[in-house]
């Protein structure tokens, strides 16, 4: 989406300096995955924050672009009441997808970490278990494939339950906001690449369509 330096036509509601003066910058559009985001639950909370931006004004900002929209329509000007709710649509979509990417990316990093935790842990026990040898050593302890050091089972777990817990979080923010949407826009239907979307949100469902609500424990 454009900044405030936008010429109002392009933006989603109002005048730019309405929309300045009323709301923060918005996420970027572009989502940029690193293991360290999801091994860092502060940073990783943060990010999300950036793109619930818009749910969290969701009724703010539906309010003062039906004010705007009245006036602009009683001017002769504007936009008309199915281009305003298809915009609004447009910007949470933006923010589900790029919230569910996050959420499936860490979800599913942490469990690979998981199962590497569990297989050296496995493997300490074994070779505790049997007469020390010159010949071998242990290799639970080493980084994995991806360069991430492969921390404790507890330590994972904690992680993998926290990202579970933010994943309900998700279910509850994007109903709420569908919820919401649908009191001031009665009219409007996804288009159908957007329905499950729709479908899932409306249900109070994690995850995304067409994919498992949950990343199976081991």
């Amino acid at each position: 989406m454009s900044g405030a330096s936008t010429p109002s036509s392009t933006l989603p509601f109002g005048t730019a300096s309405a929309y300045a003066d009323s709301f923060p910058a918005p996420a970027p559009k572009e989502l940029t995955l690193g293991a360290e985001t999801c091994f860092n639950l502060s940073v990783f909370k943060g990010v999300v924050r950036q793109y619930r931006k818009l749910d969290d004004q969701v009724v703010t900002r539906l309010n003062r672009a039906q004010a705007q929209l009245r006036d602009e329509v009683r001017q002769g000007k504007g936009d008309s009441p199915d281009g305003m709710c298809a915009k609004m649509w447009a910007e949470m979509m933006t923010g589900w997808l790029n919230r569910q990417k996050l959420l499936t990316y860490c979800q599913n990093t942490v469990a690979q970490n998981l199962k590497i935790a569990q297989a050296a842990q496995a493997e300490q026990a074994q070779v505790a278990a049997v007469p020390a040898s010159h010949d071998t050593a242990p290799t639970w302890g080493h980084a994995g494939k991806d360069g991430a050091y492969p921390r404790g089972v507890s330590e994972n777990q904690v992680l993998a339950d926290q990202l579970a817990n933010e994943a309900t979080v998700e279910a509850i923010v994007r109903k709420r906001t569908l919820e919401v949407f649908k009191t001031r826009c009665p009219f409007f239907n996804p288009n159908a690449n957007d329905q499950g979307w729709w479908e899932i949100a409306d249900a109070g469902r994690a995850g995304a369509p067409g994919t498992p609500t949950t990343v199976p424990k081991n």
